[in-house]
Formats: C-alpha cells, sequence, structure tokens
C-alpha cells in the first residue's frame, strides 16, 4: 500500500513551516501521500489538536500514520510520543493531544535522534517528521525508545468545548444521546432549542443539534453562535434538565 500520512498543526500558511516539514517526510519517503487535516488551528490550541486528531483519524485506512504537532513545549524535556491504535500509528509531543485516543495499544517516548543539527524551536520537521519515515521503513517501535505508562493526559471527561469551526459552531464533547434527558448552559444561558439541521432554528437563535461527530453542537443559523455567547476552546459546560 502507499505509505499515508495525515498532518495536523498550528502552523498556519503564511510561513514555511508546513512545506519544511513535507519536504522532510518526502525526502525519505518520496512516495508517501500526505494529508492535510489542517493547519489553522488556534495558535497553541492541544484541546482542538486533540479533538480533530481523534475525530479524523478512523476515516483514514489502517496503516496510516498520523503526525500532530501543536507543540508550546517544543524544545523542553516533555517527550516525544509514538502511540499506537486501530492499526494507526500518532506521532507527536507528549502534551495531552492525543489524550482522547487513551487508552491506546501502545505509546511509547522516542528516544531515538536523527544525526545532525536539530534546532531546539522545530521538532516537528527535525525530529518528528524523521520519525515519521523511521515507522514508515518498518522499524520495530521498540527500537525507537521505550514503553510509556504515563503519558500526559488532558482532562477531556468534563462536558466542555472542544473546538469552534470557522463558522462560529461550538463544538463539545457531550453525546449525542445525552440531549434526550438534559439540556446545555453555558456562560450562564441554557440553550433549550433542539434542531435536527441549521435552518431548523429561527434567525438570531441559539440551539443544539447533533454534529458530524456525533457531539452536541450550539450553533445559530447563518450566525456566529461562538461569537454570540463569547465562547473559547475549553470553556466549561454543565447538562441541566430541561
Amino acid at each position: 500500500m502507499q505509505p499515508l500520512i495525515t498532518f495536523i498543526s498550528d502552523f498556519g500558511l503564511r510561513d514555511a513551516y508546513v512545506a519544511q516539514v513535507k519536504a522532510r517526510i518526502l525526502t525519505g519517503a518520496p512516495a508517501a501521500t500526505i494529508v492535510d487535516i489542517t493547519h489553522e488551528l488556534p495558535a497553541y490550541s492541544i484541546l482542538s489538536g486533540a479533538w480533530l486528531t481523534f475525530t479524523s483519524y478512523a476515516w483514514f485506512p489502517m496503516g496510516t500514520i498520523h503526525l500532530a504537532v501543536v507543540d508550546p513545549g517544543v524544545g523542553t524535556t516533555r517527550d516525544l510520543l509514538a502511540v499506537e491504535k486501530d492499526g494507526h500509528v500518532f506521532v507527536g509531543p507528549d502534551n495531552g493531544i492525543f489524550s482522547f485516543l487513551y487508552p491506546a495499544d501502545k505509546v511509547i517516548a522516542v528516544q531515538w535522534r536523527p544525526e545532525g543539527y536539530l534546532a531546539p524551536t522545530f521538532h516537528a520537521r527535525d525530529i518528528f517528521a524523521p520519525v515519521v519515515i523511521k515507522v514508515l521503513q518498518g522499524s520495530p517501535r521498540e527500537k525507537l525508545g521505550v514503553i510509556k505508562k504515563d503519558p500526559f493526559m488532558l482532562d477531556v471527561h468534563k462536558p466542555m468545548v472542544v473546538h469552534i469551526d470557522r463558522f462560529g459552531n461550538i463544538i463539545t464533547n457531550i453525546p449525542c444521546p445525552d440531549l434526550q434527558d438534559y439540556r446545555v448552559e453555558i456562560a450562564g444561558r441554557k440553550i433549550t432549542s433542539l434542531a435536527g439541521t441549521f435552518t431548523e432554528l429561527p434567525p438570531g437563535d441559539l440551539g443544539l443539534i447533533c454534529g458530524s461527530a456525533s457531539t452536541v453542537e450550539i450553533v445559530a443559523q447563518e450566525q456566529n453562535a461562538a461569537e454570540m455567547i463569547g465562547a473559547w476552546i475549553g470553556m466549561p459546560l454543565s447538562l441541566r434538565k430541561p
């Protein structure tokens, strides 16, 4: 099978960072296909990167390698990880970006380093990309490092905003079936309107729909719900009886 890699980051596209990471991978694996999940994550938003990595990987075939880099701690002593789950491999920093994947099949703290200069501010290009190549070459994961039993985890189980998309839809980690018994309260506002589609909501009204990841989203018809509420990624929510 042709090597397949996904890449998600907060690098944006105005600089050359994304291109340099891809160049490093393609130099070692010229037959690889690299699919960009997004590079427009809010800067330093580990939670949003964790959510989009988790909700995207299963759409790709088994054997895909997923490079996820939102890394405000780049250059520090935080570990670098290779995580195995459901026949996929994930490469990135040990800062919680794989929190939604745990428990995983295997978590490895990568101790292997490529030869040559390693820029302390650009591990994505100088370390993570070579690790991806090593995995593509079939190097046993254990040769990259040692098993890590306690990877860093964000608290992703309490109800919260996990992502805000470009339309201003507020994406939560609340499973859709919970709406059978509860409604959502956020920033002191209780959202009670339920809808199957955006157009079922009256203009200007906030409502709840079941989103594409099977979790609850707070939305408004052709308006930015996040701006209406003042929502932010990581914002806590609560569930209330209707």
